[in-house]
């Protein structure tokens, strides 16, 4: 079908030509006014509605474009269109005009009859004038003073009341109470639509292949997170195994709970909005729905999370020195990726209640700044808390990040006290981090398996959250 639509719109020289836009050069003005008339007749309409198709393109390509509407309709596709100083050849390719002044008919019927309707009023049309310019500005009324302004409001009034007393509205109203009365033939209108899973696998194909043209897309998606991660390893280079690294590692892990979380959010508030848009089209337009759309775009974004959070992981935990064994590098990425995808979701999810990406933005920032500091535990102890506070960060996602990473790296960890004759004043506060754990974490290490559930869970519930958001808004927004 969509081959067939290119072939009729006469579009085939530019199929692998890209549509463009003000800083890529692509089609020319006509080529993309038929490739958004190709995006509507892709579904197969029986009524195509069409605001204005001509605007802005030159005499040569409109009366190209309406020349093309002519064929379309010749194939059974009934098309309304609103056009502006349509130029005079145009005048022979319409089957119906309506002429509209101040939202009421002054002519409404069959092209043909038109001059001559206006012939029987006594305005005839000028020899070499354009019929349909030379009736649209008898139709208008002029402001301009309030002697022109009462002139022509009586001349357009009484073209009005002609019509209405006109043989030509008497047949259409004839004709309209005998299709709602009389008898109809049992019409059945059906649409064939193409197996979900190929819908989806063409959506996704289309996604890879936009994010491949878009370099500085697919740069955003994979160096931000290992940006972060350099700079932490910057910062806080080798964490050592004394008293003093102690409050390294507090505010590297604090750091890398709330780092990744904003990097996935921050990606989706800036590259989302554009597929937002288009699903909101292709969905009005009966393309597919909106969880057909978030999964696609969902298994479209994981792989680069995985590969973005492998990178990430990789460097900065045997960078910057932390627990050597492998098994705990692998709960590292693993909380790490869960974290960046969740961040995505909020974005997501965020735009979908919030249309403009600057206030989505703002406001997923301050929701995930409040889960950073009130569940983490690492600013403030979440046991102190006040009770309504400590209810309330079991809602949030950095409850159960902060807790394994913590136990990640302090379970078994081994620090070393200072030596007899060290300076006054430093203390062997924490010689096992399991000291650590118990007093501000006491009971993480019971809870791991279930936060390592929770996170899971939290991910897939999000997602789930933002399929819901989505389905409501496409329903709302139709």
């Amino acid at each position: 079908r969509v081959q067939t639509v290119i072939d009729r719109l006469g579009l085939s020289h530019v199929t692998d030509t890209r549509v463009g836009n003000e800083h890529t050069r692509g089609l020319s003005g006509g080529e993309r006014r038929r490739v958004s008339i190709g995006v509507q007749l892709v579904n197969a309409p029986s009524v195509l509605l069409l605001d204005e198709p001509t605007t802005g393109l030159d005499s040569f390509a409109a009366h190209n474009l309406v020349l093309l509407l002519k064929k379309i309709a010749g194939y059974g596709v009934t098309i309304l269109l609103t056009i502006h100083q349509p130029r005079s050849d145009m005048f022979r390719l319409f089957d119906g005009i309506t002429i509209l002044s101040s939202g009421e008919l002054v002519y409404s019927g069959p092209a043909r009859a038109m001059v001559q309707h206006f012939n029987t009023l006594g305005y005839p049309c000028p020899l070499y004038a354009n019929p349909l310019d030379h009736y649209v500005d008898l139709g208008t009324i002029d402001y301009r003073s309030e002697s022109t302004q009462l002139k022509t409001s009586d001349s357009v009034d009484s073209l009005k009341k002609s019509f209405m007393e006109s043989a030509i509205h008497s047949d259409t109203q004839k004709q309209i109470q005998y299709w709602k009365s009389g008898p109809r033939e049992n019409v059945v209108f059906y649409r064939t639509k193409a197996n979900k899973h190929e819908i989806m696998r063409r959506m996704i194909q289309r996604l890879q292949l936009n994010l491949s043209r878009d370099s500085s897309a697919l740069t955003m998606r994979l160096s931000q997170l290992f940006l972060f991660g350099f700079f932490m390893f910057a910062f806080f280079f080798r964490i050592g195994s004394n008293q003093n690294s102690m409050q390294d590692r507090v505010g590297f892990l604090y750091e890398i709970s709330c780092g990744p979380i904003f990097i996935g959010m921050f990606n989706a508030i800036a590259l989302f909005p554009t597929m937002r848009d288009m699903h909101y089209r292709e969905s009005r337009d009966g393309f597919y729905n909106s969880w057909m759309f978030l999964c696609t775009y969902i298994a479209h974004v994981v792989p680069f999370a995985m590969l973005a959070s492998v990178i990430f992981a990789t460097f900065t935990y045997w960078a910057i020195g932390l627990n050597p064994q492998v098994v705990r590098f692998v709960f590292f990425y693993f909380n790490s990726f869960l974290l960046h995808v969740a961040g995505e979701l909020i974005g997501i999810g965020m735009l979908g209640m919030i249309g403009d990406p600057t206030l989505a933005n703002s406001v997923c920032a301050l929701i995930i700044s409040i889960s950073c500091l009130l569940s983490s535990g690492l600013v403030r102890s979440v046991e102190s808390l006040p009770t309504f506070l400590h209810f309330l960060s079991y809602l949030m996602i950095h409850k159960y990040a902060s807790e394994l990473y913590v136990v990640n790296e302090y379970s078994g960890l081994e620090l070393s006290c200072p030596q007899k004759g060290a300076p006054a004043g430093e203390m062997c506060i924490f010689p096992k981090g399991d000291i650590y754990l118990e007093q501000y974490y006491p009971n993480a290490i019971r809870n791991f398996d279930r936060n390592c559930a929770v996170m899971w869970f939290y991910t897939l519930a999000l997602f789930a959250l933002v399929i819901g958001i989505f389905q409501v808004r496409t329903k709302v927004l139709h």
